[in-house]
């Protein structure tokens, strides 16, 4: 009986022992940080320099990709292409009225030549100056919030950016994760955000699982891209992530 008793207790124990080794690690448990961040952040800067002549934004205002943002004194710039625009119709002209003399062959190759190249210089001209123009007016390069606005009428602009732009949809989620867990997550992967404040969970991807595990913490990076068309989370708000494991 003394050895039955023995037998049966060596089979709980390993039996204990197995099932401990085969227990995966709590995906959510080895979370340490989750923080909510702009998928962009962009400073704006103007091509040209020049005293600002109207402002179309605000700081907390949100804007479209495309919108203006900002117009620069452009005087100058507005008659010069007046006077590329004069030229470049001139020589069009010039040209249409030699059309029958250059279908004859009638012209020399010298006058054809002068003739053909002033009318395409007049277009480049002209091309120049739109283009120094639409430098005068500064452009959003993305649909976002104006989170700094740096500049005033009648300020002069150089080389420093004059607002700061930063894209809410979607958002990034940041997520550090113990490296017990390395493997278990995968890019692609449905995950559900939590923000703090917030009893709603938000269903995003996994975009990023970083390739290397930070050997000091002992931690690898995660980040998940999380749909927000109405603007309706902020950014800066830390949350908790819910994976699913595979």
């Amino acid at each position: 009986m003394i050895f039955l008793r023995t037998c049966v207790s060596s089979v709980v124990v390993l039996f204990a022992t197995s099932a401990l080794a085969n227990t995966a690690p709590d995906i959510n448990a080895a979370q340490l940080s989750c923080l909510l961040e702009p998928s962009q952040q962009v400073d704006i800067s103007s091509q040209a320099p020049g005293v600002v002549n109207v402002v179309h934004m605000e700081r907390g205002d949100q804007v479209r990709k495309g919108q203006k943002l900002l117009e620069l004194d452009s005087a100058i710039q507005n008659a010069a292409y007046v006077t590329a625009k004069a030229r470049a119709s001139f020589a069009k002209r010039k040209v249409a009225r030699n059309k029958n003399l250059l279908e004859k062959k009638l012209l020399s190759d010298l006058e054809r030549d002068e003739l053909l190249t002033e009318a395409e210089l007049a277009k480049l001209m002209l091309k120049e100056a739109q283009a120094l123009v639409r430098q005068r007016t500064v452009y959003s390069p993305l649909n976002g919030v104006v989170v700094q606005k740096n500049i005033s009428v009648g300020e002069y602009v150089g080389s420093e950016p004059v607002a700061k732009l930063v894209a809410l949809d979607p958002l990034y989620v940041e997520v550090i994760m113990k490296s017990d867990v390395y493997g278990s997550l995968t890019k692609g992967m449905t995950v559900e955000v939590q923000p703090e404040r917030d009893g709603r969970r938000y269903e995003g991807k996994i975009k990023i699982v970083d390739k290397i595990i930070d050997a000091a913490s002992g931690t690898f990076g995660v980040r998940i891209e999380l749909p927000n068309p109405e603007f309706i989370l902020p950014a800066g708000l830390k949350c908790q992530a819910f994976f699913k494991a595979s």
